[in-house]
Formats: structure tokens, C-alpha cells, sequence
């Protein structure tokens, strides 16, 4: 009997982390904890920050399923853990509101300005799934949401800095080549329940024009206005992008888009961190 409490305890315990979109909360908390400590942020200062962004994109990805559970049962998703009754609505519910609690706790402990901060970026991810993801101004919350992670990275700092404005231009348009990515395996499931997001409406060949025109800009910034970027380096890292994303943008062309399309454009992003790190000259 005890076995088997502990197996329905551990199989929902394993829901609720995949009912958080893990692989994408885990980048973005590297992400920030890589440019944190690229910017000269001590590594404990650096893990802390991102910790914070972890909480925060934790109880974004939760509300998701949550909010989203009427429509994954509707469009037959049998990869979300909400649809096989793994965990039901409420416990999505309680799990959200406790991380963003934690995160606000995470946040102003950084600070007054990174809690106030962390306010915005949870209100942006709340907004997102509240509504915004079923219309044209879907990609205004991915901008704005990965446009912050750098300011929020300066704010929260021991002593707070803001980034340059090309450097969160940077972070805004991986945030939009990131949305169109995500949308194109569910372009078709989406349809059925009523989602009409950007990438929809603009249609599937110029989703794929956008996925790479974003990423791409994002990393001829990085390599042109990176302080202390070496040549080799800053041509690798080029190269590497444009691979990455043209064969991303490749696969977005098929029929059905598979989620790789988006775990290509997550590896293109980790490629422009690495780029701000080695080029930040600290």
C-alpha cells in the first residue's frame, strides 16, 4: 500500500515538472545565469538571479497547461500531462501561484528594483497565456519577456547596471524567433480550438522567413557590437548560428513542423549567450 502511494505520489510529481515546459525554463534560467556572470556578476550572485527567472518561468509554464487544459482536451493533447487526469487543474493552479510567490520572494531579496521588476515579467507571462497567445499581438510578450531577462540580470546585480540597449534588442528578437518556433508543430491543434496567434496568421513559409531573419540579426549584433569578441570566435559563432537556424527554418517548411524545430533555435540562443560572454571582455 505504501508502495503504491509512493508511485502516485512520484508519477505526479513528474507531471507537475513536465506540465512546466522543463527543457525551456532550464535554458532561459542559463541564459540569464550565463550573461549574469558574463557581465562580471559573481557566480553565487549569477545562480541566485537565475533561480529567480527559473521560479518565474516555472509558474508561467504552469499556468499554461492550467489555463490551456479545456483546449489540450479538445485538440486530443495527449503529450500534456493534463490530459491523461496526471494532474488535474487545481494542483496546476496552486503549483503557479506558489512559484510566482517564490519568485517575487527570489526577486526582491536581489533587490527592490529586480522584485518590482519581476512583477513585469510575471504580469508579461500571465498576459501571454491569459489571452494574448490567441491573437495578432502574440509576439509582443515573447519580445518584451526575453527582452527584460538582461535588464533584470543588471538590476538584480550587487550593484545594478542597466544593459545596452542593442544587447536587450538581442534578447527581444530570440524571444521572437522563439515564439514562431514554438507555434509551428501546434499550428493544426491550435487552429481547431480557436488559437490565431502571429505565426498563424502570417502562415507557415513567412514563420519560417521570420525564425530566421530574428536569429540571425540577433547574432550579427552580438559579433558586431560584442566589446572584445574575437574574429575567429565571432565567425564560428556566425557560422554555427546559421546552420542552426537555416536548417531550423528548413524543417518549418514540412508539412508537420516536429518540436525540434524548436530545440534548434534554443541551441542558436545558447550560441549568442556564449557570444555575449566571450565578448563582454570581463
Amino acid at each position: 500500500m505504501i508502495g503504491w502511494h509512493m508511485n502516485v505520489v512520484t508519477r505526479k510529481a513528474l507531471a507537475l515538472v513536465r506540465s512546466c515546459h522543463p527543457i525551456p525554463c532550464l535554458a532561459v534560467s542559463l541564459f540569464v545565469g550565463l550573461f549574469a556572470v558574463g557581465s562580471g556578476i559573481p557566480i553565487m550572485r549569477g545562480m541566485e538571479i537565475a533561480s529567480a527567472v527559473l521560479l518565474q518561468q516555472i509558474s508561467v509554464g504552469l499556468s499554461n497547461d492550467w489555463l490551456d487544459q479545456k483546449r489540450d482536451l479538445l485538440a486530443g493533447r495527449t503529450d500534456k500531462p493534463s490530459f491523461g487526469g496526471l494532474v488535474t487543474p487545481a494542483e496546476l493552479r496552486f503549483g503557479s501561484l506558489t512559484a510566482a510567490i517564490l519568485a517575487e520572494a527570489a526577486a526582491f531579496a536581489l533587490g527592490f528594483s529586480a522584485g518590482m521588476l519581476m512583477v513585469l515579467m510575471l504580469a508579461i507571462g500571465w498576459a501571454y497565456n491569459l489571452g494574448m497567445k490567441s491573437n495578432w499581438s502574440s509576439a509582443i510578450p515573447y519580445a518584451l519577456g526575453f527582452g527584460t531577462l538582461p535588464v533584470f540580470a543588471g538590476l538584480a546585480a550587487e550593484t545594478p547596471f542597466w544593459p545596452p540597449v542593442w544587447l536587450v534588442s538581442v534578447a527581444a528578437l530570440l524571444g521572437v524567433s522563439a515564439h514562431f518556433a514554438n507555434a509551428l508543430p501546434d499550428m493544426m491543434d491550435d487552429k481547431l480550438t480557436g488559437v490565431n496567434a502571429l505565426p498563424h496568421i502570417l502562415g507557415q513559409r513567412v514563420s519560417a522567413v521570420v525564425i530566421a531573419v530574428t536569429a540571425m540579426l540577433a547574432t550579427v549584433l552580438v559579433v558586431t557590437l560584442s566589446k572584445a569578441l574575437e574574429p575567429l570566435v565571432a565567425v564560428i559563432g556566425l557560422v554555427a548560428t546559421a546552420l542552426l537556424v537555416g536548417f531550423a527554418s528548413g524543417l518549418s517548411l514540412k508539412t508537420n513542423p516536429p518540436r525540434v524545430v524548436f530545440y534548434l533555435l534554443v541551441a542558436a540562443s545558447l550560441v549568442n549567450v556564449v557570444l555575449l560572454v566571450l565578448g563582454s571582455g570581463r
